[in-house]
């Protein structure tokens, strides 16, 4: 029998949006024939083609990829290949746990042609998989920074970049970095901004367009890109207050309004405002910029009228029970009392599928202040503390020591790292000899895993450490004794003593605190 012939071969292709810009030899087509011609030249068998055409290889969450995985818990293929390891991902922590874990496990051969890894045979490449997976993480951490750079000079010329275009405004058909109006819709963001200036809340606004079944931006935009998906017609004051606040509507071009956390997550966050490109006067306007100033106005108005008025002690501790959502605080039309209620009950009413949990933020406040009052005074035990005052200066030593011994060992990891990658360009230029290099290489990999080793105990002493109940319950000692001496307790020091209040639909309150263990205190009003 042979041997050749037990091998089922996936071949795995990728092209990412970088690589194509490039105009190398990555393409999809180079990347098959290189690797069906080798197949032919050694005679193994092909099971099947998994190609993920303009993705990063930064996640190692593709179709194509995921696919081949089930394959291989199939049993289908036994053998993986690629033209180099950049191709299977540049993510160094999954491309080794694929390569000398997950392929090992489940007896799939890995082979990269190009850098003569073959994990079945004793190949010369073999001992440079951990290397090769950190030059290409470095590889893409360097590109990233390059193409964001490239990325922003654009938007300060005022080319459009974005996926999406904003709610009111499409793609020009003569050039894709240009904004024009879509008057299907412009209407709506032109009655958004009259509604705000007549005196409507965010809230009202949502509810009318809700009520008037206006497709909202995401609805909108699946119906245009013939996107069959089930999104709820809901209107959220969010995103009216995001159309009201940008710029663009008034012709200036504003992006980098959001952002990724990094190169390697998807995970988008809101950008500062002085973090914002805008380019001024690159398109038409939606709306005049008097009556954009006019809204701005009216927001900062609004936004000092807050600063001035009644603190709410137990603003943002407060959720409902039943939906997970915040309560809002809201004022009666004398301005003497407020009430509380389920802010996705008020911004979607029956279609929340919650009730309004409503109540009077007055006796809400004085019930949960009587009942941390009455806890604060049950925990107080006076030679339990003094106990806990004197083993406290030890306790934060040792951390202290902790966290120095964890700073040397990270400090150890990280200029190995940079060694790593120094050698490594030292023997791709024929500096140093082979012998040398996997010497000093090996050496390095094995500080640097025994580096990792150590921070992993050390963490765990740490966490050992502070889930110590003692010394948890000494430093809520202080805030509780702080609380008892205080008439009335400030925010800050209630954001130390309790996690959070829950309100459920019969009015009863349950007060999590922050001590260990968790005191959880009922009460119905």
């Amino acid at each position: 029998m042979n041997i050749k012939n037990t091998w089922k071969a996936g071949i795995y292709i990728r092209l990412s949006k970088a690589d194509e810009e490039k105009n190398e030899s990555e393409s999809i087509t180079n990347q098959r024939n290189f690797i069906i011609s080798y197949l032919q030249e050694n005679g193994y068998e092909l099971y099947d083609e998994y190609i993920d055409d303009g993705l990063s290889g930064t996640s190692f969450d593709r179709p194509a990829f995921n696919r081949m995985i089930e394959d291989i818990e199939k049993k289908k293929i036994n053998m993986v290949i690629t033209k180099d390891t950049s191709r299977l991902g540049r993510n160094n922590e999954e491309f080794i746990g694929y390569t000398e874990r997950y392929f090992p496990e489940h007896n799939v051969r890995y082979i990269s042609i190009l850098d003569s890894i073959d994990t079945y045979l004793d190949s010369v490449g073999n001992e440079m998989i951990q290397i090769k997976g950190m030059m290409n993480e470095w590889y893409s951490k360097d590109i990233s920074k390059k193409i964001k750079a490239s990325i922003e000079t654009k938007k300060k010329q005022g080319l459009f970049l974005g996926g999406y275009t904003p709610y009111g405004y499409k793609h020009d058909p003569l050039n894709k970095y240009k904004l024009i109006i879509d008057e299907a819709v412009a209407d709506n963001v032109r009655l958004m901004f009259e509604m705000f200036v007549n005196g409507n809340s965010l809230d009202k606004i949502a509810k009318y367009f809700t009520n008037k079944n206006i497709p909202t931006p995401s609805v909108y935009k699946n119906m245009n890109f013939n996107k069959d998906r089930r999104t709820r017609n809901l209107w959220d004051p969010k995103t009216i207050d995001d159309i009201l606040k940008n710029p663009t509507y008034i012709g200036n071009l504003a992006q980098n309004r959001r952002r990724k956390v990094n190169y390697k997550s998807k995970k988008i966050i809101a950008n500062p405002k002085d973090k914002w490109i805008i380019a001024e006067n690159t398109h038409e306007p939606i709306v005049d910029k008097e009556t954009f100033e006019l809204v701005q106005n009216i927001y900062a108005k609004n936004r000092n009228r807050t600063e001035k008025s009644h603190e709410h002690l137990l603003r943002g501790f407060i959720y409902c029970k039943e939906c997970g959502h915040r309560l809002g605080i809201s004022q009666s039309a004398d301005k003497k009392r407020h009430y509380m209620i389920c802010n996705h009950y008020r911004k979607y009413g029956k279609n929340s599928f919650c009730t309004p949990h409503s109540c009077r933020y007055e006796t809400v406040e004085a019930e949960v202040l009587k009942g941390i009052r009455k806890m604060c005074k049950k925990c107080v035990d006076k030679k339990k503390f003094e106990e806990l005052l004197k083993n406290n200066t030890k306790k934060s030593k040792m951390l202290e020591e902790i966290n120095k011994k964890i700073e040397k060992c990270s400090n150890i990891i990280n200029n190995n790292n940079e060694a790593i990658k120094t050698i490594y360009k030292d023997r791709a230029k024929g500096l140093v000899d082979l012998d040398t290099y996997k010497q000093v290489y090996n050496e390095l990999i094995n500080e640097t895993n025994e580096n990792k080793v150590l921070i992993e105990e050390l963490e765990k002493s740490k966490k050992s450490l502070l889930n110590n109940k003692m010394y948890d319950n000494y430093n809520y000692a202080e805030k509780v004794e702080e609380y008892l001496s205080m008439k009335k307790p400030n925010k800050l020091l209630l954001s130390n003593i309790i996690e959070k209040i829950t309100i459920d639909k019969d009015k009863n309150i349950d007060i999590y605190y922050k001590i260990k263990p968790i005191f959880d205190y009922e009460i119905g009003i």
